[in-house]
């Protein structure tokens, strides 16, 4: 290694320069960049407001898609209303009303008890006829509280009567006429309680029975 000095006259400065060492390289760095402002976001239509859109890393400014209109959902027709029906009435059947008939003197009738027990009793009301043609008949029976409900009625030995309700009368109509000088005995079957089977009214055509 060889140092070469230099002096000068007085005090000179010795400058030391090592030979063989490399100079330092240059610097390689590159120069820095003049900064760029970022341009200014635009706005965005959202269904009446106006909103800044972000902008890109880049800086570099772009305008962001409006977002597709909402589609409004179809409004249901109404439909009527159908009206409820009213609920059936459950109310008591009402009874037929048979009007009284005519009186009649060619048609009599006799009531009397066939048989009692306990908590019924058995009836009959004969009716005759003394005309000497057929007539039809109604016969009509109203009973004391005492006696309930009915449980059976018939025309014993010819075709059945009707039966129909009045108030408190039971009204029983011929189903075919009885014939001249002939009789026809409707029976029935009652609850009853206590004594007494004898009813308030029995009548034949509008005709009062005789009563046993």
């Amino acid at each position: 290694m060889v140092v070469i000095f230099l002096v000068a006259a007085g005090c000179v400065p010795v400058q030391t320069r090592v030979i063989g060492e490399l100079p330092p390289p240059p610097s390689t760095l590159a120069p820095e960049p003049e900064p760029r402002l970022p341009a200014s976001p635009p706005s965005v239509n959202t269904g009446g407001q106006l909103v800044a859109a972000a902008p890109p890393p880049s800086g570099e400014a772009i305008l962001a898609p409006a977002p597709p209109s909402p589609t409004p959902s179809p409004t249901p027709t109404p439909v009527p209303a159908t009206p409820a029906m009213p609920p059936p009435t459950t109310g008591p059947a009402l009874s037929t009303v048979v009007p009284p008939p005519s009186a009649d003197p060619h048609l009599t009738g006799r009531y009397r008890v066939l048989d009692k027990f306990g908590d019924g009793f058995i009836a009959e009301v004969l009716v005759v006829n003394s005309s000497g043609q057929g007539r039809d008949w109604t016969v009509t029976l109203r009973f004391p509280g005492n006696v309930g409900r009915l449980y059976a009625a018939w025309v014993e030995g010819a075709p059945q009567a009707t039966m129909s309700r009045s108030g408190q009368d039971y009204i029983f109509t011929s189903g075919v006429p009885v014939a001249g000088h002939s009789s026809v005995p409707l029976r029935f079957h009652f609850e009853r309680r206590g004594h007494g089977a004898d009813p308030d009214r029995c009548a034949v055509n509008g005709v009062a029975c005789q009563v046993r």
